[in-house]
């Protein structure tokens, strides 16, 4: 956003100009204020105990090979692609599925179950997991190439949650960051997960496909 100064050439007292700093300075506050109670986050405790080293011995390499791709178009011409964004490997525990119920808000049935769950919003600002750190820290990372191809060579059996970060790219999103600028058009990023098994020398291609209006609760892409 440009930004022009304009300099009149006058020098107010000494008073007026201590009460022109005072009123911006409150001026700011309040805009401070107003946006803190507009983006406030909810914190959320899961009770279920995680089991640290389930996680860890799930994360051993193994034999199996996971590859994907998160690169979709929607019906109105909107693509969906991870490309550059995060993607994780979590070990299905009794907290992960409780985190997955509560990230994707499984229980209002707009968001798909646990075998497949999409968000077309940036969940990370409304919520927080609170005392998570171990969790987060029992995953394995890699990030999507340009054409959204991702991989995790040599991964040990069991039950993982794919979770990918994705960006929504087209007519929509242009015209957001011709109006609001990049950063803004930033906040509506969302993600995808998709639970898989392995056993036994499994390879694995999966190719996410784009939801249905009722997985994404009726708003956004379609």
């Amino acid at each position: 956003m440009l930004r022009y100064s304009y300099d009149f050439g006058i020098t107010l007292p000494r008073k007026n100009r201590h009460m022109r700093t005072m009123k911006s300075f409150t001026l700011v506050i309040l805009a401070v204020l107003i946006l803190s109670a507009c983006a406030t986050q909810r914190s959320v405790r899961i009770v279920t105990s995680f089991d640290a080293g389930k996680a860890r011995a799930m994360l051993a390499p193994g034999n199996n090979q996971l590859a994907g791709r998160v690169m979709a178009a929607m019906p109105n011409g909107t693509l969906v692609s991870c490309a550059g964004e995060v993607v994780s490997l979590v070990p299905v525990t009794d907290y992960a599925r409780e985190w997955a119920r509560q990230f994707y808000e499984l229980n209002t049935g707009k968001y798909g179950t646990l075998d497949a769950a999409y968000r077309m919003d940036s969940r990370e600002s409304e919520i927080k997991f609170v005392g998570a750190e171990a969790f987060y820290a029992a995953t394995r990372t890699t990030r999507c190439d340009e054409d959204g191809n991702f991989s995790f060579p040599n991964t040990a059996n069991g039950e993982f949650f794919v979770v990918a970060k994705t960006r929504w790219l087209g007519r929509d999103h242009d015209y957001y960051d011709f109006m609001y600028g990049i950063n803004d058009a930033q906040e509506e990023d969302g993600s995808v997960m998709q639970k898989v098994r392995l056993n036994g020398n499994s390879v694995i291609d999966l190719q996410w496909a784009p939801p249905g209006p009722v997985m994404l609760g009726g708003e956004g892409l379609i």
